[in-house]
């Protein structure tokens, strides 16, 4: 049971983490970059229309109704009376520095601007970035411009980068539960069974409930009441099975042996350490104490990389 819990549990840890993973911040990455891809091959008429309707619903409205047909131009914008510079470059390919920040600056500067916008499609680094803080100045490239724009694209446009990016969220989610099978089945195959845990981990060595003099049959002139102290000979199953414990944890305390394993119910494999010695002596007297258990099968296995064969003894016949 605790196999199947553990395989169960990592398959839908790592199917769940991969799942929210492809359908999360994969799937906005994929939905940015393939946005900015569609902005870059739009023309400059189309694509400053659409900046200049994204600013005017964040309130900057235009004041020079022209259109620049090469795409390097800036245009002046008006919000709460103070004039705004936007300077728009067009293309995912650009990648804007310093000296793009300093000639919007000065652009500023000459015209008499409260502040300015540096918008592309393409990526704004850090050095631009250290230059526009503390001036009034914003920023829109690639990654943040393409929230403000998507509202504003034709369902034509929209639609196959919404379809294209879920197929992939998909795709890599079924990956990832594939991954989750993988890694189930090999916790599976890891996490050991009871019966090679007990049979490679420490034996239990607690001592018996009751002695080895105290489970001893009663001697000659031993009054009844001490014969009847010994194990019974049809216990219950508690009983019983408390009675195995003790008989193996007894057999393990002896010099040649390993340790001992309940295969079945009446069968006891004894790993012996030592096979110089024949255990069936020193076996047996523990094995009749138990009338119960008396009858059982005793295993005697040979230790790792010995040549002995397996072999069945049993103390005292049904």
């Amino acid at each position: 049971m605790l196999q199947w819990l553990l395989a169960i549990a990592a398959a839908l840890a790592v199917g769940g983490i991969t799942t929210w993973f492809a359908h999360g911040p994969l799937r906005r990455r994929h939905d940015t970059e393939a946005g900015i891809a569609a902005l870059s091959a739009m023309s400059w008429r189309v694509f400053i229309r659409l900046v200049l309707e994204a600013l005017d619903r964040r309130g900057y409205h235009r004041l020079v109704d022209r259109d620049a047909p090469a795409g390097d131009d800036d245009y002046t914008l008006v919000r709460d009376g103070e004039h705004w510079l936007l300077s728009a470059k067009h293309g995912s390919s650009f990648v804007l520095g310093r000296p793009a920040v300093a000639a919007l600056l000065e652009a500023m500067r000459l015209a008499g601007a409260a502040g300015g916008l540096l918008v592309t499609q393409g990526r704004i680094d850090g050095e631009a970035r250290s230059a526009a803080h503390r001036q009034p100045i914003e920023l829109l490239d690639g990654a943040t411009l393409w929230p403000e724009l998507r509202p504003l694209l034709p369902a034509t446009v929209l639609d196959p980068i919404t379809e294209a990016s879920a197929r992939r969220a998909r795709e890599r989610s079924l990956a990832g539960w594939l991954l989750a099978l993988i890694v189930g089945v090999a916790v599976f195959a890891l996490v050991p069974t009871p019966d090679v845990a007990s049979r490679s981990g420490p034996a239990d060595t607690r001592p018996p409930a009751a002695g080895p003099t105290a489970a001893r049959a009663p001697v000659d002139g031993a009054s009844g009441d001490t014969a009847t102290a010994g194990p019974v000979a049809d216990p219950d199953a508690a009983t019983l099975e408390r009675q195995r414990r003790e008989l193996a944890a007894a057999i393990t305390t002896l010099p040649m042996v390993a340790t001992t394993l309940w295969t079945t119910a009446s069968t006891l494999e004894v790993i012996l350490a030592d096979t110089r010695e024949d255990p069936v002596a020193k076996i047996c007297p523990l094995v009749e104490r138990y009338p119960a258990l008396a009858a059982s099968r005793i295993q005697l296995t040979p230790p790792p990389g010995s040549d002995r064969p397996v072999r069945f003894r049993q103390c005292r016949s049904y």
